[in-house]
């Protein structure tokens, strides 16, 4: 039974490779880079508004409806994309993170926080300038505690454009750091997620 799983496992590595597919691996998820300076979180509320008649008030069970927008000049590898819940601050400053449940999550961070996996409309890139599908973050909140949105942090991988890199490449041949030929490998080469 051993040998006929990791046969699959090779068969299914074999079609990946074939295809180009990029797959992040579950231990690669806390070295992807942190992208939340070009690539924003957009946070509302599914259903009820805590801050209904401009006072915060006390729910056990909220929905969070986010999006993210690639403010950047870059694709963004659809399949690295990950939302991670960093942070859960009470009204008086305070991390309760530990004091609610975050529900739906993909996985954990190896410090134990929660992330979830971005949906890409064509499931390849999010282009610049453009918005994810939506993923949907629950929070129970059993003390019913008062609290603010959650800090969120958004990590992936850049997808060099082609034409920046054929400018760069172009620039190190004119100043002959680099062939042709070795610039024309360089370029085949940048079809590839760059961290």
């Amino acid at each position: 039974m051993l040998k006929a799983k990791k046969g699959g496992l090779i068969l299914a590595l074999g079609i990946l490779i074939l295809w180009n597919v990029t797959v992040v691996a579950e231990e690669a998820v806390d070295a992807l880079p942190n992208l939340t300076g070009g690539v924003v979180p957009v946070i509302s509320y599914k259903e009820h508004d805590p801050f209904a008649n401009n006072r915060l008030t006390s729910v056990s069970h909220i929905e969070y409806v986010i999006r993210v927008k690639n403010k950047t000049n870059d694709p963004i590898v659809a399949e690295s994309l990950i939302l991670i819940v960093d942070k859960v601050i009470e009204i008086t400053g305070a991390d309760i993170s530990a004091r609610v449940d975050i529900g739906g999550a993909d996985g954990l961070m190896a410090d134990g926080r929660p992330y979830f996996h971005i949906p890409v409309s064509d499931n390849k890139d999010l282009a610049p300038f453009s918005e994810s599908e939506p993923v949907i973050v629950e929070l129970e909140n059993p003390d019913y505690l008062r609290f603010y949105p959650p800090s969120l942090e958004v990590r992936g991988l850049r997808r060099e454009s082609e034409k920046s890199v054929q400018g760069l490449l172009d620039t190190l041949v004119n100043k002959g750091l680099l062939t042709t030929d070795e610039a024309t490998q360089a370029l085949e080469s940048s079809s590839t997620p760059q961290e």
